[in-house]
């Protein structure tokens, strides 16, 4: 590459996210105590977000968690 006189651009890595801050913030009712007594007690969720390029759509999966079930 010295001969020849070319060398390498490294590039400035792009953002590939924003940070946002939630709008509204739920009450804490479970204040850690992760452990229910009987089914349908105590469930969870979590919300994540996946970029579709090609078609520059949004899609969004929620998994829910019984705490009754979970094996420690």
């Amino acid at each position: 590459m010295k001969k020849l006189g070319i060398h390498a651009v490294i590039r400035k890595k792009k953002k590939k996210y924003t940070l946002s801050t939630p709008e509204i913030t739920a009450e804490n009712k479970l204040k850690r105590d992760f452990t229910a007594s009987k089914p349908n007690e105590k469930l969870v969720t979590d919300v994540t977000e996946f970029k579709v390029t090609q078609e520059n759509k949004k899609l969004y999966l929620s998994a829910i968690l019984d705490l009754y079930d979970r094996c420690y």
